[in-house]
């Protein structure tokens, strides 16, 4: 005998599906700025590794799709790569909204510091 469950999803702040989530916001820019210069994403992978990142193709893909984040320092080895700003990463749709979106996010501080503004 084979018992099913249909139970709903109890989480407390939402359920996050894989198929939407996504993990950068950057991704479709350095997809543009490759096809730009021709590049297919095993090229830009060799180009990174040039520059000390050990990356295959399909982490580029990856990063791409926006299925996985990129950390600061990361960003600043592609747009070198890419030979773009960081700046001219981050899609011109966001650019001006990241000053009035400062406020809505939660500042995690270490102990004894307060946020920029509310000193």
């Amino acid at each position: 005998m084979k018992l099913t469950l249909n139970l709903p999803c109890l989480c407390t702040v939402g359920c996050i599906e894989k198929d939407t989530a996504k993990l950068n916001v950057i991704g479709p820019q350095i997809r543009k700025f490759r096809e730009q210069k021709g590049w297919t994403q095993d090229e830009l992978a060799v180009k990174l590794q040039v520059l000390g990142w050990d990356i295959s193709r399909e982490s580029v893909t990856r990063m791409e799709t926006q299925d996985r984040r990129v950390p600061d320092l990361e960003m600043f080895v592609v747009a070198a790569a890419l030979g773009v700003t960081s700046d001219e990463l981050f899609p011109r749709s966001l650019r001006g909204k990241i000053k009035r979106l400062y406020p809505s996010y939660r500042v995690k501080l270490s102990r004894g510091q307060v946020p920029p503004d509310r000193g």
